[in-house]
């Protein structure tokens, strides 16, 4: 695949992150790719469920978002009442907390260590559209290139899966546009990275992103379209092609007239 650029290969992002009750190296050294596990998440306490004339998931959210440095007690309880229906919005409340932490590095990690820890398939999940919205508004500016950069080492797989969706969200965004020249082709080159190595249901998300970022034939290739000629799929490329060789024989027949 297409190789990043040679300052991207230089780049050490956010070292020694306090988070979670710990000092974590939570950085991206872009040339070995090499694998960042982040934070671990929290398991999730049974004790952590509600009890008949306790206290509503509301009212521990509030409590616990008013304690916002007790980031390993949010991503607990954020897991811990993912199988709660009536959770959602004090789950959603937790995310918020999360992401009102000022500092970038932390917030990614707080909130990659939540959804890591949250058991429900994404497909599942009723917050996981405002999860990846959430992560793909981050992305502007230098935050943009070292999420990047986060997305390619990022080994936990629900982590992974939110990352390269929110950066899947953004090609097809206005935001996108916000992006420099060589941002917009190191975002194009890590998807291109990405993309064969995505579950099943995540390949539409995916697909479509390559389309705007590479237009119709990097995506068409991608799904094994118009690669042979078998499936009688023409790329546009392809069409272009003969049309312009198709006008040059004209000119050239009409000039020898």
């Amino acid at each position: 695949m297409t190789t990043a650029p040679p300052s991207r290969k230089k780049r050490l992002l956010w070292l020694a992150i306090p988070v979670l009750g710990a000092g974590i190296l939570y950085g991206v050294l872009a040339s070995s790719r090499a694998s960042n596990q982040g934070p671990r998440a929290p398991a999730v306490s049974e004790a952590t469920r509600p009890e008949k004339g306790e206290p509503s998931r509301m009212s521990e959210a509030t409590k616990l978002s008013a304690k916002s440095g007790d980031t390993e007690a949010i991503v607990s309880a954020y897991a811990a009442w993912a199988k709660e229906p009536s959770a959602v919005p004090a789950r959603k409340l937790l995310l918020a907390t999360l992401l009102s932490e000022q500092d970038i590095a932390r917030k990614l990690s707080s909130l990659l260590a939540a959804v890591e820890a949250d058991p429900t398939p994404p497909e599942q999940d009723p917050l996981w559209e405002h999860v990846v919205q959430s992560l793909a508004k981050l992305w502007k500016g230098d935050a943009a290139t070292g999420g990047m950069d986060l997305v390619v080492s990022e080994k936990r797989p629900r982590a992974r899966r939110a990352l390269i969706s929110s950066f899947a969200a953004l090609a097809g965004s206005p935001a996108l546009l916000e992006l420099n020249g060589a941002q917009r082709q190191t975002l194009t080159e890590t998807m291109i990275d990405l993309a064969w190595h995505v579950p099943a249901t995540q390949r539409h998300e995916v697909t479509e992103a390559l389309r705007k970022l590479g237009g119709n034939d990097l995506a068409d290739i991608y799904q094994g379209r118009g690669v042979t000629g078998a499936d009688g799929h023409v790329l546009e490329s392809e069409v272009a092609y003969k049309a312009a060789l198709a006008d040059t024989q004209a000119k050239v027949a009409e000039g020898s007239n």
